[in-house]
């Protein structure tokens, strides 16, 4: 069996629907674990990889090696040669006015990189670690989140993707009991508005209100992947290592994201 590591990158708002959105009102959330963390389901992602690669000339004829048949009639439904894994989160960004992003991660995170892909990650010199030297014993505001004393740790130390290399010196490690409000701070809202075809009585044009969570741009995953055959992977890996679409609300500039290697 062959397998294989990949960062997953958005380069625009990523939306898959959480399991209890119909629950929710008029609050469509992203899919979350119980603990709060933001994940993205292996489903989801062969999903969206299977469509791209059925309606790619390069690629469509390997559709079945790569994922299975269909359910139809007297056609093969075995699974595929390809199982994909979970996306984690690695390092999430917290938009900070007049300042820019900043790039969160938690030791949790950070152990699930090494255990998913056997690369060490620095050892922590203390609760607050930043890779902008300049602000070394300071006190950083992420907007009302106030993190006194980080700590400098050289930022070529730290696991990054290429798509993010511009900004290695903005990087921000904080408690695992941390994450989850600065996830928070860092989702994308958007409110939408669905319309009726004619006016009411009142003379209201609104049928409904609602808002849609995102995943933000430039957030960084990493998943993984196995192979059952030795065949085809140079293929996969150039399908793999690209530009797709995932989730929902890819009409409305939803979903790009970029996957390299690890």
């Amino acid at each position: 069996m062959t397998s294989g590591n990949a960062w997953l990158v958005c380069r625009e708002p990523v939306h898959i629907g959480g399991a209890d959105s119909d629950s929710r009102g008029n609050n469509n959330p992203i899919y979350r674990l119980p603990d709060r963390t933001p994940v993205i389901p292996g489903s989801s992602l062969r999903g969206a990889l299977r469509e791209h690669a059925e309606n790619d000339a390069q690629f469509n004829k390997l559709v079945k090696d790569w994922f299975g048949g269909t359910i139809k009639k007297g056609e093969d439904t075995s699974p595929g040669a390809i199982s994909l894994g979970w996306g984690w989160p690695v390092w999430w960004p917290v938009h900070v006015l007049g300042y820019g992003n900043w790039w969160v991660s938690c030791p949790a995170w950070l152990q699930r990189f090494c255990d998913l892909t056997g690369q060490n990650v620095p050892q922590l010199s203390g609760n607050l670690v930043i890779t902008d030297q300049s602000l070394n014993g300071q006190t950083v505001f992420l907007r009302w989140v106030r993190l006194a004393g980080v700590t400098y740790n050289n930022p070529e130390s730290w696991p990054l993707p290429q798509e993010l290399e511009n900004y290695k010196n903005r990087l921000l490690v904080v408690p695992n009991d941390s994450i989850n409000t600065l996830v928070d701070m860092g989702l994308l809202h958007q409110p939408r508005v669905s319309l009726k075809d004619e006016p009411d009585e009142n003379g209201n044009l609104v049928d409904n209100l609602f808002a849609v969570e995102g995943i933000p741009p430039g957030a960084a995953f990493v998943t993984s992947w196995n192979s059952r055959k030795a065949n085809n992977l140079k293929e996969w890996g150039d399908f793999l290592h690209q530009e797709h679409h995932l989730g929902g609300l890819w009409s409305v500039g939803y979903g790009r994201i970029l996957m390299e290697q690890v």
